[in-house]
């Protein structure tokens, strides 16, 4: 029996480099793996080293294309360049892994297993050409691309940006799946910076898998690709064409919900650790054959070593699952799934706050170190993205009933300066999509966060376009910004109510009164405070403002302007409630001592810098509150610790809790007495209110101390 060996020269990393042995036919094999850590210099050197040591090389993992020498060559072309003279077989498994893969495809979709109508997404599309056409052109696939060859459609991952190559990382972001960590380091170069300003056009038409990310299938996937640090495959199904245990166990720790091997049995019979690259030497060397066989020849070997049949070709062009047959796999595939998951009680949609918050989003981190000069570029391409399932909340517990709820939480690549640009119908047709997403998979109610409960008229129409009801949860926020400043208040221990009226001897500033928030915070706060500045670019709303206020409380003193700096050294307690985006509201330096700040806007008003330059004022964050239940609630980054969430989730959650399937809070005239009863609902449930918050995070009640002192000392200096 004759002994061969084979050198597996992979583009990718070495983490997975193995020897092993192993009989096929008459032939003894010893079979060693080398990453070349997607360097061509690399990959040339270990070729020149090894073709006098081995029998054939085989050849793996490799971008269609590779630029060798200042020119763009077909990685065929590339290699017969840097391998010439050569008397060994080059092997790289083309034709045994175009036939096997569209095989195996067939297979799972004939009896069954797998609906590609439903969603398949591809990491390394153009590695897997022929599969993908097969899906796409015979069974209606969509195809979702997540690396930078099929983006671009151009040669750039090659000597000298081996770091794009990590980039294949970074379509997965955009295709509801789960973030995956820093994804690539910073480039070095003016020509690794051109290479990522093309990237960034590249978005602009990036064709997008819209679904629940549990519905989509990775095809193609492997642990190399993953990089061993993700869990975005948790809960999918997975379609691996290798069939190395190591990598198979790896899939399967991080959560695969099935994998799905379509690797021939025969080959694994010879080898488990056996690639079609290294499959394609094996046969060539038992063959006799050392120039590349033609698709014919393969198939005809193939047919006689493999299970693949001669009908292959006919599969491909007729097979079709029956309608039965899809039936009866969706409803066993929707059983399983809700065995492992309830359907949401609700829904909630947030987005990017800024553009570093931008970059906290799947698959953008790699874009935080970009070019202030390119950050607005990117924000723009990427607001054009659809919303993502961004993450799910669960362990919502009612301390009143018990009730449990869980929810969908979605997320849009917008920042609300993107949004201000834009014609609202530009945000409505996203957030309809996903009102329709959150009906179909069960949610009965959808809450719009930050800037989403602003555009427009403020989710009226969004509540007539949605099949389910949607609520700005404006309510509870107004309800907490009040509750937070009762607390700073009462903790600065600077203002006193009167014993004759009953109400606070001090001044409140309502700046933005004529909002959502503001209006109501401004009717409420008129029912406390002896007197009451109202503040909006629009005098004649403020005047409108007025007179309702006047019914409601007729012995509140209230003043109205257009500048809050008219006012800001007499106010004592301040409420913001505005989208200035970075337009400094007042002069911090005009505000009076002590005054209690509460900043309830999104993105907010006031800066740490702002904080640090007066710490005898009291800033704080409003709209923040702790949901009763378990201590991990949500699988997602809110940008909030523990389990705060802003309000306006807070009302959403609350109202599932409730079984109040309405909507509560729409449009910019906000009820108060809404507002109390939200309060009522939220004390009955548990909700409580979140620890004061400025800044630079929790305020503890020395910090609070030590601003009351200074504030003191301050006054006495004036």
């Amino acid at each position: 029996m004759r002994s061969y060996k084979i050198a597996e020269l992979s583009f990718g990393s070495s983490r997975w480099d193995h020897v092993t042995s192993f009989t096929a036919g008459d032939g003894n094999f010893e079979l060693q793996r080398f990453g070349v850590e997607y360097s061509v210099d690399t990959l040339k050197r270990m070729i020149e080293r090894l073709r006098g040591e081995v029998d054939a090389i085989s050849l793996t993992s490799f971008p269609s294309e590779i630029r060798f020498r200042d020119r763009v060559y077909t990685h065929r072309q590339a290699l017969d360049i840097m391998t010439t003279p050569t008397s060994i077989p080059l092997c790289n498994g083309e034709r045994v892994r175009e036939l096997t893969e569209i095989d195996g495809l067939v297979h799972l979709i004939r009896e069954g297993s797998i609906f590609p109508r439903d969603g398949i997404f591809v990491p390394l599309a153009l590695l897997h050409m022929e599969a993908v056409s097969l899906l796409r052109e015979r069974f209606d696939a969509r195809i979702g691309f997540g690396d930078v060859f099929a983006i671009f459609k151009q040669p750039l991952v090659a000597e000298p940006w081996p770091w794009l190559l990590e980039l294949a990382k970074l379509g997965l972001g955009f295709a509801q799946l789960r973030e995956m960590g820093d994804l690539a380091p910073s480039p070095r170069t003016v020509r690794e910076q051109q290479a990522l300003e093309k990237l960034i056009g590249a978005m602009r038409g990036y064709r997008y898998i819209y679904g629940d990310p549990s519905e989509i299938i990775l095809f193609a996937m492997n642990a190399e690709i993953l990089g061993g640090g993700t869990d975005f495959v948790r809960g999918k199904e997975i379609i691996t064409t290798t069939s190395d245990p190591r990598m198979l166990s790896e899939l399967r720790r991080l959560g695969a919900a099935q994998v799905h091997r379509i690797f021939p049995a025969n080959f694994e019979e010879w080898s488990p650790r056996l690639t079609h690259a290294s499959a394609d030497a094996v046969l060539r060397l038992l063959t006799g054959k050392s120039t590349p066989l033609s698709l014919e020849e393969w198939q005809e070997v193939l047919s006689a070593r493999t299970e693949i049949t001669q009908e292959t070709k006919r599969w491909v062009m007729a097979a079709r699952p029956s309608v039965q047959t899809r039936l009866a796999a969706r409803a066993i595939g929707r059983r399983r799934k809700r065995e492992v998951e309830r359907e949401p009680d609700f829904a909630f949609v947030v987005h990017s706050l800024s553009y570093r918050d931008l970059t906290r989003a799947p698959g953008l981190k790699l874009m935080r170190k970009l070019p202030k000069t390119l950050q607005p570029k990117l924000e723009r391409a990427t607001s054009r993205l659809p919303g993502i399932v961004y993450g799910r909340a669960s362990g919502i517990i009612s301390q009143a009933t018990g009730r449990e709820v869980t929810g969908l939480i979605y997320g849009l690549f917008a920042t609300p300066r993107v949004m201000k640009e834009d014609p609202p119908e530009v945000t409505y047709a996203k957030i309809e999509k996903l009102c329709h997403h959150a009906a179909d998979h069960g949610a009965k109610i959808i809450g719009l966060g930050a800037y989403t409960k602003i555009v427009g008229d403020a989710g009226a129409t969004i509540n007539r376009m949605s099949p389910i009801p949607v609520t700005t949860g404006n309510s509870l926020s107004a309800s907490a910004t009040l509750w937070a400043v009762h607390d700073a208040v009462r903790k600065m221990r600077l203002l006193e109510v009167s014993p004759h009226s009953r109400r606070v001897r001090g001044t409140a500033m309502v700046i933005g009164a004529t909002g959502s928030i503001g209006k109501v915070s401004a009717k409420l706060l008129a029912m406390v405070f002896e007197r009451l500045v109202l503040i909006a670019p629009r005098m004649e709303r403020l005047e409108e403002l007025a007179q309702e206020i006047r019914q409601l409380a007729p012995n509140c003193d209230i003043r109205l302007s257009t500048q809050a700096n008219d006012f800001a050294e007499e106010s004592d307690v301040l409420v913001t409630a505005t989208s200035a985006f970075d337009q400094k509201v007042v002069d911090i330096q005009r505000l009076k001592p002590g005054a209690v700040v509460c900043d309830c806007s999104r993105p907010l008003d006031f800066t740490l810098e702002d904080a640090i330059a007066r710490p005898d004022v009291l800033f704080i964050e409003s709209g923040e509150v702790e949901l009763p239940g378990a201590e991990k609630q949500f699988d997602c980054d809110l940008g909030l610790p523990g389990k705060v969430v802003y309000a306006c989730l807070g009302e959403t959650a609350l109202l599932a809790l409730e079984e109040r399937y309405e909507a509560f809070t729409l449009g910019r005239d906000l009820d108060w007495q809404r507002v109390k009863e939200i309060y009522k609902l939220a004390t009955r449930h548990g909700v409580q209110l979140a620890a004061i918050r400025g800044p630079s995070g929790l305020i503890s009640d020395r910090e609070i101390q030590l601003c009351r002192e200074l504030a003191l000392r301050r006054r006495q200096q004036i």
